[in-house]
């Protein structure tokens, strides 16, 4: 499952993510997939909601593209820089960060 623009999907008292909640920690198991991709402006408050803070505390891996580095630590302990676009760092509890490119293509011009 993908979600992007979090940030307009989580709102407060309204979130329909959290019935996953109990189903995150057992996500390889049962073959559950959550992408989720948000702006990084406010990422530091949106931590605190239900299911981004549960994907942190089960140490759940990411990558950190370009944004303002004073959120703070926004996965582990990396903290957004300005980065090219598609340039970021990649963030796993079993390994180093690492610096990635996410590859773009664009659009048909149909």
């Amino acid at each position: 499952m993908f979600v992007d623009d979090y940030e307009l999907v989580a709102v407060p008292g309204r979130n329909p993510l959290t019935p996953l909640l109990g189903l995150l920690p057992y996500g390889r198991d049962i073959g559950l997939h959550l992408v989720i991709a948000r702006r990084t402006r406010g990422a530091g408050r949106g931590l605190f909601e239900p299911v981004l803070n549960r994907m942190c505390e089960l140490d759940t891996p990411g990558v950190v593209l370009s944004g303002d580095p004073d959120e703070g630590a926004l996965i582990g302990t990396v903290k957004a820089s300005p980065q090219p676009p598609g340039r970021g760092v990649r963030v796993h509890r079993r390994s180093a960060p690492a610096v990635v490119q996410v590859a773009w293509t664009p659009p048909d011009s149909d």
